[in-house]
């Protein structure tokens, strides 16, 4: 069952907040602005249920926010070095608006754009045009995020998209994640495992190297489950240069999965996509005068799981492509399952 309501207006359109239910009486609740999830109520072991991703308590907060909590990120997630890239013999720049470089579209993306919806049964469907040129990228794009919510606690993102001319394209979606329901502490107790055999090395910008590393024997090894604590206070200079924890890619073995649990609550999560790859952000930089839960944003508070193609992916030859043509159709799904530690 999918209600929705009208929770606060802007000089542009109103805001409306969907509630997807599902027959268990858990819930899935997000924005027509940015497609921004603001809640996932799952139950712990005990049955209780509770917040599991990080919202704002104030709805005014999601207007302007630097931290991107919940959205829906376009065209492009991640950085694009310069915020310029060579495409069928053409050159683009793009807004340079995280120093010389290009981060998550631009100032002014998707995050901040409001979606066209439909609503289908038990399907909520929200759309946008993105013009021709907006923040400097080729072709005009029609772009829908298909969400759906299981009876068995499964919320998919479906991903599917059209362009007038040749474009980068690989979108994603910017939730934080923390099992503990309703942001009881941080996730560095949270365990975490993930199919992903290498990693992609940053430089002191953020952005790729264009290496594509094994995990092998590094901080970065996540094939076998491990507390998040550990990265969150190792020595790695790669994890300080970060802010002191993960802000990384990482290239998904095909099938693989990502599982996080929770010990104390028993909440499990796993993530499986059709995307190449992952940015894992533990929060790092995570803070500044809101409150989430009734409490002051602190680092790692919450993580992320974005999943899509590598970062400057346009730039890198070694990486997935991420170019969509006029003609095609790019069709992509991630779905996030939530149950209990087994």
């Amino acid at each position: 069952m999918i209600t929705k309501k009208e929770v606060g207006q802007t000089d542009e359109r109103p805001i409306i907040a969907f509630t997807l239910m599902n027959r268990n009486g858990h819930s899935v609740e997000l924005l027509n602005l940015g497609g921004k999830i603001t809640a996932i109520r799952v139950p712990d072991q005990e049955g209780n249920i509770e917040n599991v991703v990080l919202a704002f308590d104030e709805l005014d907060d999601y207007l302007d926010d630097p931290h991107h909590l919940g959205a829906t990120i376009g065209r492009v997630g991640g950085r694009i070095a310069n915020g310029a890239f060579a495409l069928e013999g053409m050159n683009y720049l793009l807004e340079q608006n995280e120093g010389e470089h290009h981060l998550h579209g631009g100032s002014v993306n998707w995050s901040n754009r409001f979606f066209d919806h439909t609503i289908e049964g038990d399907t909520l469907q929200l759309s946008l045009v993105s013009p021709e040129g907006e923040n400097g990228y080729p072709g005009q794009m029609e772009v829908r995020l298909t969400v759906e919510w299981t009876d068995d606690d499964a919320l998919i993102l479906t991903y599917d998209a059209t362009t007038t001319a040749s474009t980068p394209f690989s979108p994603t979606n910017h939730t934080y994640f923390n099992l503990t329901g309703d942001a009881k502490t941080t996730i560095e107790q949270h365990r975490l495992r993930m199919d992903a055999p290498f990693y992609i090395p940053l430089d002191q910008d953020a952005v790729p190297t264009g290496e594509i590393l094994s995990v092998n024997e590094t901080v970065f090894d996540f094939r076998t489950p491990r507390p998040l604590y550990e990265v969150t206070h190792a020595s790695d200079e790669a994890l300080r240069q970060a802010g002191s924890g993960v802000d990384h890619p990482f290239l998904l073995k095909e099938e693989g999965e990502i599982v996080l649990e929770e010990p104390v609550s028993g909440r499990r999560l796993r993530v499986v996509t059709e995307q190449p790859g992952v940015v894992v952000y533990t929060g790092n930089h995570l803070g500044g005068d809101f409150t989430i839960a009734g409490r002051k944003a602190t680092p790692y508070l919450g993580i992320c799981f974005e999943t899509q193609g590598l970062p400057d992916a346009i730039n890198q030859p070694d990486f997935p492509s991420v170019v969509l043509r006029a003609g095609e159709l790019y069709k992509k799904r991630t779905t996030f399952q939530f149950g209990r530690i087994e």
